[in-house]
């Protein structure tokens, strides 16, 4: 029971922090994969050059290095784990430790370990596992940092960066077709071995991907 004359400040469970993104996972978090509390299915990869909304500095940034995340929901960045309709956490009991630390009234705590100890997928994975060999495969020929630096001169006109944009884009499409036909793996384990799709990551570009036959076409609105 809480003395009704504390003045400490209090979560309000307003969800709002649950809506501006899930959290990332840290080492200390990884007894929740390993129990199945968090399956790879529900974790994102944000790879380095990714441009992604920083918690502590609620401003968009530029990934350094990779992170593993809380997927969101419903299209939007909001925890999958979040409810809006009963505004409540779906494994609350069981949160990481990002989410235990994380209060807007003060975010010292958070940003003192944001940064440190976080998870990568070869962390989580064997070493030898037989994915790693293509996931590294995938970073290096869908680099995020290339892949933007590509699309922006395509964007201008550059044919040959066109041409390059789309063998990257359909690079990225067949290994994420293949791996689940070949391995039997669910679909939705895509987002933890390769990251977000590129045509997503185009799409924050204003670069929509078309499928036309077995080839795509690239539409490119106005601004960035």
């Amino acid at each position: 029971m809480h003395n009704s004359d504390d003045k400490t400040p209090r979560c309000k469970g307003c969800g709002i922090c649950c809506r501006n993104g899930g959290p990332a996972i840290h080492i200390k978090d990884m007894p929740l994969i390993e129990d199945g509390t968090l399956p790879l299915s529900d974790i994102v990869t944000l790879r380095p050059g990714e441009r992604v909304y920083d918690q502590p500095a609620q401003s968009m940034m530029m990934l350094d290095s990779e992170i593993l995340k809380i997927k969101g929901r419903d299209g939007t960045w909001t925890c999958m784990y979040y409810s809006p309709e009963g505004s409540a956490c779906g494994i609350y009991e069981s949160r990481p430790e990002e989410c235990r630390l994380l209060f807007c009234r003060d975010i010292e705590p958070l940003a003192a370990m944001y940064e440190k100890d976080r998870l990568t997928r070869k962390d989580v994975l064997p070493e030898g596992h037989p994915l790693l060999q293509l996931i590294a495969e995938h970073d290096e020929k869908c680099a995020p940092v290339r892949m933007e630096e590509t699309a922006k001169a395509a964007r201008e006109g550059n044919a040959e960066a066109g041409e390059t944009l789309r063998e990257m884009v359909l690079f990225d499409m067949e290994m994420r077709r293949l791996v689940p036909e070949k391995t039997g793996m669910p679909a939705d384990m895509n987002d933890f071995l390769f990251g977000r799709p590129l045509r997503v990551l185009l799409r924050t570009m204003n670069i929509n991907v078309y499928e036309v036959g077995e080839s795509i076409r690239f539409g490119f609105a106005q601004g960035e």
